[in-house]
């Protein structure tokens, strides 16, 4: 029997991401499917994980947004897997020390999919990277698969990306903007594959069906939206009163009730949270009973209900994932610099770019929901078309990477290629090129935001440097003048002259702190 240790941004009690879920709950099936192996699971509550995959699970190793705590806590790891030293710090209970075993006792490491490789998670990049260090330093492979890397990764995250990237068995990415960036961050040195999100071939059962039915009684459009924007563009109520406003007109001009159904919530009896509360916002302030928010469903669940719908739209990434695999039309809503690479890349991979607008334009958005409506069965069966070789194509995918990671045929395994769908046209906007234009906007304007939020928190965090060390300087001057009215042996001159000095630090310490907050201010 294999073994293999795997790594998902999965298994909370209180919160279900269903699109990290329906990753990882497809990578084990995948694995199932082609070896006879057992699966140890990195989660973050590993009894509910457990229960809810049916694998082995253990926690993670534990990092933190700040970075200097997570540089010490991964030298200290990596001494105790290395044996740089008998006696390691690493407590008998410490969750690093469960992962290390459980590593050492696999035939290999997978990171599954999501796109948390991304300097605004630093934990994230560490947990994965310590990860494959480990992998390393005990000789097991290790791949990714269904990446998105960045869009923001920092000068003091490239080494630790690199060499999780250079040193992979494969990276399996999910759109062309990250099969570059991984290119770029691995100096051209890791072996890059793209592929479909792992979702893409999730698949539902009867029960999942029976569980939707409900729902699914009268004709309906799907929509998924994101708690937040997410972007200084717009401010989260505006966001939620502009998604109330197109709910109400593709409703009213489409005569289909809108579903509002959670990705980011929580499964009973947890209460509920982020899109459940949102959606009954939306709801609320749409004035239309057609507009109805649903209960959280499973990731199978909702790729149930995905195959009944009229249109699926939102600004949430895996509603699109669910709908392209079931040939059923989307219009995907990019606010931010994020899910417009994400969900520009996704759309791409079944020919339905054109179907991703900016969410500035509800005119824009009506209209092609109309239109898709209207045209529903010509553009299902073009993306059915899609979705068939691109089925195929994951189920090679899927093929290559178990033998490349636990089969003998390890050496000679071959990636597929991937092919570029036809382009499906957008004939409801006036003209798409200026609807690229805007995209484009709204991620130049993202990465500009982010660099210029990324400069203020370090000249802030300069600042609290200036001020400890001004705090250092200030409890050295006063020992200064203690040793000096102590001291009667040293001459009096040589005791002022270096209370003198310490000062003179002190005060231009200060002028250095006061600069960083005028800047800061302007």
């Amino acid at each position: 029997m294999k073994r293999i240790t795997m790594i998902g941004d999965v298994g909370w009690s209180r919160f279900y991401h269903l699109g990290d879920e329906a990753m990882t709950e497809l990578a084990i099936d995948a694995l199932r499917d082609r070896t006879d192996i057992e699966i140890t699971l990195i989660a973050g509550e590993p009894e509910y994980a457990g229960r809810m995959y049916g694998v082995d699970a253990i926690p993670r190793i534990g990092f933190k947004r700040d970075r200097k705590p997570n540089i010490a806590r991964m030298k200290k790891v990596l001494a105790h897997v290395e044996g740089e030293s008998a006696g390691s710090t690493l407590a008998p209970d410490d969750p690093a020390v469960r992962i290390i075993e459980a590593v050492r006792n696999s035939d290999a490491v997978l990171v599954a999919g999501g796109g948390n490789l991304n300097s605004m998670f630093a934990h994230h990049i560490y947990e994965r990277a310590t990860l494959a260090k480990i992998a390393r330093a005990l000789g097991k492979p290790y791949a990714l698969t269904s990446q998105t890397l960045g869009p923001l990764i920092y000068e003091e995250d490239r080494g630790l990306v690199h060499d999780l990237l250079a040193e992979a068995q494969f990276i399996g990415t999910r759109e062309s903007y990250t099969t570059d960036i991984a290119e770029e961050l691995s100096s051209g040195e890791a072996t890059v594959r793209r592929q479909v999100d792992d979702a893409f071939s999730l698949t539902a059962s009867d029960d999942d069906r029976a569980a939707v039915s409900d729902l699914a009684a009268e004709p309906f459009i799907l929509a998924s939206f994101a708690e937040k924007a997410s972007t200084p563009m717009i401010s989260d109520t505006d966001y939620h009163a502009r998604l109330a406003e197109l709910t109400r007109r593709v409703a009213d001009d489409t005569g289909l009730r809108v579903l509002l159904v959670p990705h980011g919530g929580a499964l009973p009896p947890a209460d509920q949270t982020r899109d459940q509360l949102t959606d009954i916002t939306i709801a609320e302030a749409s004035g239309n009973d057609n507009v109805v928010p649903t209960r959280m469903l499973t990731a199978r669940q909702l790729v149930a209900l995905t195959e009944q719908a009229a249109a699926v739209i939102g600004t949430r990434y895996h509603a699109a994932i669910f709908a392209g695999a079931a040939a059923v039309p989307f219009i995907s809503l990019a606010p931010n610099l994020y899910s417009s690479i994400r969900m520009r890349g996704a759309a791409e991979n079944v020919g339905m770019e054109n179907y991703v607008l900016p969410l500035d334009s509800v005119d824009d958005i009506v209209a092609t929901a109309v239109g898709v409506i209207s045209d529903r069965d010509s553009l299902a069966a073009a993306l059915r078309g899609q979705s068939t070789r691109r089925r195929e194509e994951h189920q090679e995918w899927w093929n290559f990477l178990v033998a490349k990671t636990l089969g003998e045929t390890a050496s000679t395994a071959e990636a597929p290629g991937f092919f570029h769908a036809a382009e499906i046209p957008n004939p409801y906007v006036a003209d798409i090129d200026v609807v690229r234009e805007r995209l484009n906007a709204v991620q130049d304007y993202g990465l500009v935001m982010a660099l210029k939020d990324r400069k203020l928190a370090q000249a802030k965090a300069e600042v609290t440097d200036a001020k400890a060390e001004l705090k250092r300087l200030q409890s050295e001057l006063d020992r200064a003048r203690q040793s000096r009215e102590q001291t009667e042996s040293e001459p009096a001159v040589r005791a002022a002259r270096r209370v003198e000095d310490t000062g003179r630090r002190a005060a231009a310490l200060a002028r250095k702190s006061y600069r960083h907050l005028a800047s800061l201010r302007r």
